[in-house]
This record gives C-alpha cells, structure tokens and sequence, in this order.
C-alpha cells in the first residue's frame, strides 16, 4: 500500500509537471510548424507560469517566437506584435542571464544572428519611411542584440545616433556619436555629428578637438577634411581652417569648395588679398558659382566702402590723400560689378545683390544703369 501511495503520489506531480510545461511545449511545437499565431498565445501563457519565470529555456522559447515574428514578410503574423524585436531582445538578455551552464548562449547565436538582421531591417524600412524615432529605436536593438554575441556593429551604431538625431533626440544621437568616437571606429561623419552638436552646446574646445581627431584619423577622406575646417570657421579657428584647407588645395586641386572655404578663412583672419585669390580660384573652376561669386563682390564692397570711409575721415587739409584714397575705393567697386552683375543674372530676384548693385552704380554716377535697375526693384517689390 505504502509503494501504491508512493507511485499515485509520483503520478500526480508528473501530470502537474506536464500540465504546467504543456504551454511551453504548445509554443515550441507551433514554432516548428510555422504557426507563428499560435505560437505567440501559447508563449504568452507559458512565461507567466511560476515555474516559467526563471526557466532559461522558457525565454529561449519566447526570445525565438518573438524573433521569427519581427522577421517573418507575411503580414498576419508581423501584425501580431508591434514590438516583436524588443521583447526579442529583452527574452535573449533573460535566458542568457539565466543560463547557469552557458549551453544556451552557445546553442543562441544563431537566434540572435536572426534577430539582429530582423531588427537592421525594420530600421532601414522606418528609416525609408522616414520614422526616425522607430528606426532609431530597431537599429539600437540591432546594436545590442550584436552585443549579446561580442559583435561591434558599428554601421548599427551609428544609424541609431543619425535616426536619432533626425527625430530631434540629441541625447541619443549624442550617446552614439560618443561611442563611436571613443572607439575611433571607421565612421568619419559620426566625429563631424558629434562635434556639431557639442559646437550647439557651447563646448567649443571639444568641438575642435574632434574634428582635428577625425583629420587625424582620415587624412585623405574630403568630406571629413571641409567639414573640419567649415567647423573652425564656425567657432573662430580660422587660422587652424586655414592649415586644413591650404593642405587640401594641393591634395584636391581642382575643387572649388576648398578654395572658397579658403576665401572665407583668409577673410577672417584678415587677409584680403589671399581671400580674394581663393575666391577668384573657385570662379576659375567653376564659373557658375554662385556664393564664391557673391563672396567676392561682397569682399570687394566691404573693402571699398572700409577705404572710403578712411578718406572720409581725413581732415580738409589732406585733399591730396583724400584723392587718392577715393580712386583707389573706387577702382575696387569697379571690380566688384562684374561679379554683382553675375550675380544678378544667376539670381534675377535676389533684391539685397541688386540693391548693392544700384548703389555702386550711383556712387560711380552710372545713373542708366542704376535708374534702370532701380526700376526692376521696385517691380519685383510691387
């Protein structure tokens, strides 16, 4: 009798046993069979049991059905779970934090190879939607899925930080930028990105010390190379943005963004004959250059008004100087037309060049020209 209460006894808790692993085992099955629906019902039922919530197999179970939701193309079943890839990840992070003889973390990674690709994939799709705040949210759990298997995935880090910044999160983007810079990954725009935003937060010593580690780091790479040096013009390093552009003008001869990044470093630091060479480089290389074209007749301007108005502040005594000063401003306005008119051509309704224009031509009494201009004004203003 004894035995017989014994063996009931051993009965019962294997029917209670299966009883409480029957979900389990339900989602598992439908796993295997593609039933993703049925699947999800029976993980979701499974994984709050008692004895499922440190089960490491029970979140393996749940890590994977998630997994194969978020990368299935059939609709009935991506629908089922908007944030499959999320509780995918946090189901893996549990069954690895679970598992007490690391078999499950050798048996996952594979699993979490899926759930990495799913999760890069949904970003691109939210990012080619233009949800950055989605996108920015898959490639973070693309970031850390990778992670969970020693893997840097530094494009996924910095697709996070750019969808980010692109949904108006600084905090992350600044977060990812950071990481990457830090790292010095291969990832030349993350030091620009970063260096633009600390340039916002007022840190300007950072801002500068980056973008001279991402010319360090990438020497030959032109778009790191003019961002670093337009950043230094941004802050007031002009003489450093002076070194990086005067090494460019060599390594990139024939590009006219570098010479007239230099006019408006040579500007800057006051040296306007270098500043109008650079420019005149950049109309050589390409005629139709429309802000090298309006830089200059505006360096010719500001010249030629800054000498006129040291003739104007001679005293009456100095006629002679005063003279001089004049025709030497007004040979500069002189220069400055050709390229107002260019301007004005490229841009018929840009009233400022025009206004400019008009005023040159009164002071060097060009009256036809300037009442005829006048005219036009006052068209496009009507």
């Amino acid at each position: 009798m004894k035995k017989l209460n014994v063996f009931l006894a051993l009965m019962f808790m294997s029917a209670m046993v299966f009883a409480q692993t029957r979900n389990l085992r339900t989602a598992d099955s439908e796993l295997k069979r593609g039933r993703l629906d049925r699947a999800v019902t029976a993980i979701q039922l499974a994984i709050v049991e008692p004895e499922n919530l440190e089960n490491a197999n029970a979140w393996f179970s749940q890590a994977k059905i998630y997994t194969a939701v978020a990368a299935t193309p059939k609709p009935e079943y991506s629908s089922l779970e908007p944030n499959a890839i999320q509780l995918a990840l946090q189901a893996f992070i549990k069954t690895f934090n679970l598992d007490k003889d690391g078999r499950l973390v050798i048996l996952g990674g594979g699993e979490v190879q899926k759930l990495i690709n799913a999760a890069y994939d949904k970003g691109a799709a939210f990012y080619a939607d233009q949800n950055f705040a989605e996108a920015s949210n898959a490639f973070r759990v693309s970031v850390e899925a990778s992670a969970l298997v020693d893997i840097v995935d530094t494009n996924a880090m910095f697709n996070t930080a750019l969808c980010a910044e692109a949904a108006g999160n600084k905090v992350v983007a600044k977060e990812f930028y950071q990481k990457l810079v830090d790292m010095k990954a291969d990832q030349p725009a993350a030091f620009t990105a970063l260096a633009l935003i600390l340039k916002d937060e007022d840190d300007l010593v950072n801002t500068g010390k980056y973008v001279d580690l991402a010319v360090e780091l990438f020497p030959e790479n032109y778009n790191t190379l003019i961002n670093a040096a337009s950043i230094h013009l941004m802050i007031g390093n002009s003489e450093r943005a002076s070194v990086i552009l005067d090494a460019m003008s060599v390594d990139f001869a024939d590009n006219p963004v570098v010479f007239f990044a230099k006019g408006v470093a040579f500007e800057q630091i006051n040296m306007p004959e270098k500043a109008e060479e650079a420019y005149l480089k950049a109309i050589e290389l390409r005629p139709d250059y429309f802000d090298a074209i309006f830089n200059l007749a505006a360096h010719y301007v500001t010249r030629g008004v800054s000498i006129k108005a040291e003739a104007d502040a001679l005293p009456m005594s100095e006629q002679t100087k005063y003279d001089e000063l004049n025709e030497i401003a007004n040979e500069i306005f002189k220069k400055a037309i050709p390229m107002l008119e260019k301007a004005n051509e490229m841009e018929s309704d840009n009233i400022p060049v025009m206004s400019t224009l008009k005023d040159i031509y009164v002071h060097l009494r060009m009256m036809d020209r300037a009442n005829e201009l006048n005219e036009q004004i006052e068209r496009l203003q009507q």
